[in-house]
């Protein structure tokens, strides 16, 4: 591998899933996103209006008319869909402006090493940061938040991920706080659960994301052993030739 490695929590998880897959995604040779982008876009709404943006900032054309009903009454209109998208982020906004001055969409982009030498450049970004504090939002399926609530975990365990993703973003930003800002994916009960790590937690899940971070640079420098997990999604039904083995 010549050119520089470019390497965020984001993709390292990817990596960690299905490593020929995310390899496949990262040289441009089969990109990772399947299916139609219903939660992407509803994600960036919640986002930019939480951010104090205009909600279809930073959208391709081709994205805003996505969003835009084709047919009957509503014709014309923004899909109802995404208008609750615009409730939900308005609650959030309102939500994180009692924490004060804040800078949104912050980027990480630093030169980094792994411990067997491979120079990569450490990526990503923080949705918000303060003074001593870094935030990250997550819209929730209602079912899922109440069962978040209710057990502390969500049924595919992603708050793993979302733990790591934070605290290392606590460490690269130098920030004593994280804020994981849970909200619930209902316009009439867009209930907020602010999570938070004690300082222990934090340097725990840094480490290991900075772990899984050395293993994915170091797929991506020596691609050879990439293993392909058949994990059911189009790339895997094409590359396993739609058989999934019991042994």
């Amino acid at each position: 591998m010549t050119d520089k490695i470019h390497m965020s929590p984001t993709r390292a998880f990817k990596f960690s899933k299905n490593p020929l897959r995310a390899y496949q995604d990262y040289i441009g040779k089969y990109p990772w996103w399947e299916g139609s982008k219903d939660a992407l876009l509803f994600g960036t709404i919640v986002h930019n209006v939480a951010e104090g943006r205009d909600k279809t900032q930073d959208m391709s054309d081709e994205d805003k008319d996505l969003l835009i009903s084709k047919a009957g009454k509503t014709k014309g209109q923004f899909k109802k869909a995404y208008t609750d998208a615009e409730v939900i982020g308005g609650r959030v906004h309102e939500y994180v402006e009692r924490f004060g001055q804040a800078d949104f969409e912050v980027e990480i982009n630093e030169p980094a090493e792994t411990g067997q030498g491979v120079q990569f450049d450490a990526t990503g970004r923080a949705d918000m940061l303060t003074e001593n504090a870094v935030f990250d939002f997550k819209t929730v399926a209602p079912k899922d938040f109440d069962g978040f609530i209710e057990y502390g975990s969500f049924r595919d365990n992603r708050q793993e991920e979302y733990k790591k993703q934070i605290a290392y973003y606590a460490f690269m930003f130098d920030k004593k706080e994280t804020h994981l800002i849970y909200i619930k994916k209902d316009p009439d009960k867009p209930f907020i659960y602010d999570f938070k790590m004690n300082h222990d937690e934090i340097l725990r899940y840094a480490n290991e994301m900075s772990d899984e971070i050395e293993k994915a640079v170091n797929y991506i420098y020596s691609p050879e052993p990439c293993p392909a997990v058949n994990d059911g999604s189009k790339w895997a039904f094409d590359y396993f030739g739609g058989v999934i083995s019991g042994t």
